[in-house]
């Protein structure tokens, strides 16, 4: 790997503005350790690393254009976000339902939120145990 690749793709101030937007999307983050996340924003930025330039600079200038909504009431943010997910220009959708899939991601992603939640995936049968009706750990 050169240089390029391991340098971050967001930079502080973008990386502050996509925490406070992953407190409206995912509310426990708020809680969340400073560790976790670290690794949240870490998992994000790894999915852009290899993501075109446009593209990385298209999410940037979402997190930009959604920044002041962190300002709003925790009520006012949640119904812009609902209201954005439905905008009838499909960029915007789009924008807002990556942004909300990387945050999932980055943050239920990872193992310790995983065991806390009790998701316990099968990665080898996970459709078998399903379609039988029965989670890992259960009988």
């Amino acid at each position: 790997m050169d240089a390029r690749q391991r340098r971050p793709v967001l930079k502080a101030w973008q990386r502050r503005i996509l925490v406070r937007l992953a407190t409206c999307i995912v509310p426990e983050t708020a809680t969340a350790s400073a560790q976790s996340i670290d690794a949240m924003v870490d998992a994000v930025d790894g999915q852009l690393q290899p993501r075109p330039r446009l593209q990385q600079i298209a999410f940037k200038l979402l997190l930009l254009g959604l920044g002041w909504m962190t300002l709003l009431p925790a009520g006012w943010q949640a119904s812009l976000l609902h209201l954005l997910e439905a905008f009838p220009i499909r960029l915007v959708r789009v924008g807002i339902w990556g942004l909300k899939t990387l945050i999932y991601l980055g943050y239920y992603g990872q193992e310790s939120v995983q065991q806390r939640i009790n998701y316990l995936p099968s990665k080898l049968e996970g459709n078998v145990l399903l379609h039988a009706r029965r989670l890992p750990g259960r009988a």
